[in-house]
């Protein structure tokens, strides 16, 4: 039987945590350890779950937020199991999803990654796998301007047949946000840790990116779905909205491109020939 570590991270989530891990141990009947990694929260966090009693749980209680990076490293260092689940507090795992993302990654060892369908809490579907950005596309996001809001969100988005509960199926793509992950643990090994010099984000889009360059592929699949209450952290707080954007200054600095994506894309296909739908 196939072993998960999950790796839940929580910073002030006494709204979202015990629905999240309920929805965990109520979704698989797999061999199962969680590690929850808590950021210094000030609310109710731990003390909610420390009340509960789930079965191979730890708690990891740091002394302040130290962003995604570092404290998932700290559980994924820990964890010897077949795949790792990344998961952010404000999911909901839907039933038969872990398996279903199992199913997928199991059907393929070239996966390194595989994401599920992600849910508002509306029902619809949440544009949660994206292309490769470039410096244009956050400026266009990022200023407030809704005219060149809505070009860089197109000109990250793949087709919209893919975001409704029509599409249904398992498709390559550049990245997919980390609120739900189900990562392989022969791809961390080659691939390594998340880079802690990015404390925030974009994590996610340097993994997935590390993925496609190493041999592995990033998925998205229809079989499994979660909940995602999606809380947009850095829109609502101006320190982690800094955070971000050194991120991104790093990830573009890191890469070296800037406005030209292909120059990534002509990286991946030397190993995957046009693999990812552009």
């Amino acid at each position: 039987m196939k072993t998960i570590t999950a790796v839940i991270l929580t910073w002030n989530s006494e709204k979202y945590i015990i629905n999240c891990l309920d929805s965990l141990y109520n979704s698989t009947g797999l061999d199962l350890i969680c590690y929850v990694i808590d950021n210094g929260s000030t609310d109710g966090t731990i003390d909610l779950i420390q009340n509960q009693h789930y079965s191979n749980l730890e708690l990891i209680k740091l002394d302040k937020n130290y962003g995604t990076t570092v404290p998932r490293n700290k559980a994924i260092a820990k964890s010897h199991s077949d795949y790792l689940l990344i998961l952010d507090s404000d999911t909901i795992i839907q039933p038969g999803a872990i398996q279903g993302l199992l199913n997928v990654a199991e059907s393929d060892s070239s996966i390194g990654i595989v994401a599920p369908r992600l849910l508002y809490p509306d029902g619809t579907v949440q544009p949660s796998f994206k292309k490769i950005p470039t410096i244009t596309i956050k400026l266009y996001k990022g200023v407030p301007i809704k005219r060149l809001n809505k070009i860089g969100t197109n000109l990250e988005l793949y087709d919209s047949q893919y975001y409704t509960t029509e599409f249904n199926g398992t498709i390559p793509v550049d990245y997919c946000i980390s609120a739900c992950w189900l990562v392989c643990r022969d791809a961390i090994t080659k691939v390594g840790l998340l880079d802690e010099h990015i404390f925030y984000a974009p994590e996610d889009l340097d993994y997935c990116l590390r993925m496609w360059l190493n041999n592995y592929k990033v998925v998205y699949t229809t079989q499994a779905e979660v909940v995602h209450y999606t809380q947009r952290i850095s829109h609502k707080n101006p320190k982690m909205f800094i955070a971000h954007a050194k991120g991104l200054l790093y990830y573009f600095w890191k890469y070296k491109y800037f406005f030209d994506r292909n120059r990534i894309y002509r990286k991946i296909d030397k190993t995957y020939p046009y693999a990812i739908i552009r």
